[in-house]
């Protein structure tokens, strides 16, 4: 028997014992329903002949009274009447619910009991009558006249109703019994078939587990002498199952993987055989080859050699580029900021001029003064346009990429005074950067960069309310060996779509002719070209911050140990 046969025949009992089980469960569970409707209704057979039989008395009372009060006997009896055949009625609907479990010659013959019972009921009511209507004006019914009724009452009527219920409550205590031996039987079953499944399920699979093991076992025996090389081999498999086939296609593995490798044995001697001068003849080819490939890969890494340094060079050049585009765009501002105290330098000097060649003789003292203030103002114009251009020739020179210790604070001051014109008329500019520990760097670089973002976030806000807004620099000891230098601004924010794309080249959310979009990847390049990280945060509406770390200058803290 194959191994699906097996298990289809696993799956086929286990199918049929929970099949089994559920029938018995439907067929308990409906004749306890049988059994328990039978209950139901024979008790309220019962409770109706009970009610039946209650009736006397209180019609014997009412039939006193109304003699005595001269009323009409006759509707007592009426009423009395209706009463049974409302009664007779439920014991009607209860043969008819009945009528599902008993013979229909059962039910009549009931029929016919409950009739009788009426006649006598309705022949009793009227004999009651009428003796009570029979005696004279004005005399009440006594106890002994009573006494009297309700004993004709007991031996007509009462007699057949204590049969009847005799009869009820003799089927009531059959009911009860097989009641009692459905549940005794069915807590049987309940406890015995599960244990019968158990022991045929087990049975099966172990009858079924047992030889696969034993298949199995010597399946993964074989396979593992094949994997050793020991072709020589034969199984058991004379079965017609699945793992029987298995075994002897291992047996057909085994034996052609036997005649490959005797093949593959010729082979090799033949090979063997082969001639020397053609093996010396193939080995001359493939060291000549082996020397063009070699050749031809020093000519490609030479040329990737010359493109790696020209593009170092191109990048240098775009380093370069972006900082005369910075320059382009201070160029307004710096020739504002140089105009100034060129004016109150030839002013001053003008007035000097004027009051030596007016002079005869030697100078009063009011006016030797005023002329030495005048050529100390001019002196002070003249040094701050010397500063203003040595700002502007660091930032615009193209210096070289010498790393040193550099002073955080220096620099940042340095950048806002070249780019106070852009900030002035915007925001206000607040330099928070002492404190720190010299970071290893480069200067112009490293202001190129604070430069960039000073201008960007100018153009972030709106001109003409300057004490709105503010550009916070914030330099700060982020971890051991680490400064933090943040540039924070109050502007309209970065979209969230754009975030990811501001350090990308030649990106910008400018319009044509405004912004070249190499701001923000030259910043990225110079940071991490000196071994820092630079990172943004921004929402729209509420400003834009960046966070640039550098290392610190071992070197100087080096420096000020030693000196201490």
């Amino acid at each position: 028997m194959t191994i699906r046969a097996k298990v289809f025949l696993f799956a086929l009992l286990a199918v049929v014992l929970v099949c089994l089980m559920g029938i018995h469960l439907f067929d308990a569970s409906r004749r306890s329903q049988m059994i328990r409707d039978q209950v139901t209704i024979a008790q309220d057979q019962l409770d109706t002949y009970g009610r039946l039989h209650a009736l006397a008395w209180p019609y014997l009372n009412q039939l006193a009274q109304t003699r005595l009060s001269g009323g009409d006997t006759a509707l007592v009896r009426r009423e009395l009447m209706a009463r049974v055949d409302a009664e007779m009625v439920r014991l009607e609907d209860t043969l008819s619910r009945e009528f599902r479990w008993l013979e229909d010659r059962t039910t009549e013959h009931e029929r016919h009991e409950y009739q009788e019972l009426r006649v006598a009921l309705q022949a009793w009511a009227e004999w009651a009558e009428s003796r009570v209507r029979a005696l004279p004006e004005g005399t009440s019914v006594g106890s002994t006249v009573e006494w009297l009724l309700y004993t004709r009452f007991e031996q007509s009527v009462g007699v057949h109703i204590e049969d009847l219920q005799r009869e009820e409550r003799a089927e009531l205590g059959e009911l009860r019994r097989r009641w009692d031996e459905s549940a005794r039987l069915g807590q049987m079953l309940a406890m015995f078939f599960p244990v019968l499944c158990f022991v045929l399920v087990l049975a099966l699979a172990f009858a079924i587990i047992a030889p696969m093991r034993r298949s199995l076992k010597e399946l993964t025996s074989v396979a593992a002498r094949i994997g050793r090389g020991d072709f020589d081999i034969h199984t058991s498999g004379v079965g017609h199952d699945e793992l029987s086939v298995l075994a002897r296609a291992f047996d057909r593995m085994a034996r052609e993987l036997r005649e490959s490798l005797e093949e593959k044995q010729r082979l090799i001697r033949a090979e063997a055989e082969v001639s020397e001068r053609e093996a010396r003849r193939y080995n001359a080819l493939l060291e000549k080859t082996v020397l063009e490939r070699t050749a031809e890969l020093a000519e490609t890494n030479a040329r990737l050699q010359d493109s790696i340094q020209q593009l170092q060079a191109a990048q240098e050049q775009l380093l370069f580029a972006d900082r005369l585009a910075s320059v382009g765009r201070l160029a307004a501002g710096v020739g504002h900021e140089i105009n100034n105290p060129l004016a109150f330098i030839l002013s001053n000097l003008r007035y000097v001029h004027q009051e030596m060649r007016d002079l005869i003789g030697a100078p009063a003292e009011d006016t030797r003064q005023e002329m030495l203030a005048a050529l100390s103002e001019a002196s002070e114009g003249a040094e701050r346009v010397r500063l203003i251009v040595q700002d502007l020739k660091s930032l615009s020179r193209p210096d070289d990429v010498a790393l040193g210790p550099v002073d955080v604070a220096s620099v940042v001051r340095g950048s806002a005074k070249m780019a106070r014109h852009e900030v002035r008329d915007r925001a206000r500019l607040v330099e928070e950067c002492g404190g720190v520990p010299p970071v290893r760097a480069n200067a112009a670089r490293l202001g190129q960069v604070f430069l960039n973002l000073f201008i960007n976030a100018a153009h972030a806000i709106e001109p003409g309310r300057v004490q709105e807004n503010e550009i916070r620099v914030v330099a700060s000891i982020s971890s051991p060996g680490l400064v933090t230098v943040e540039v924070r601004d109050t502007g309209s924010g970065i979209p969230a779509e754009h975030l990811r794309r501001i350090f990308d080249p030649f990106f910008t959310t400018k319009p044509v002719g405004v912004g070249t979009g190499l701001g923000l990847s030259v910043c990225h390049r110079i940071i991490t070209s000196l071994g820092g990280d630079i990172r943004v945060e921004s929402e729209v509406g509420r400003g834009t911050c960046f966070f640039i770390t550098l290392p610190v200058d071992e070197s100087a803290d080096t420096t000020e140990q030693s000196a201490a």
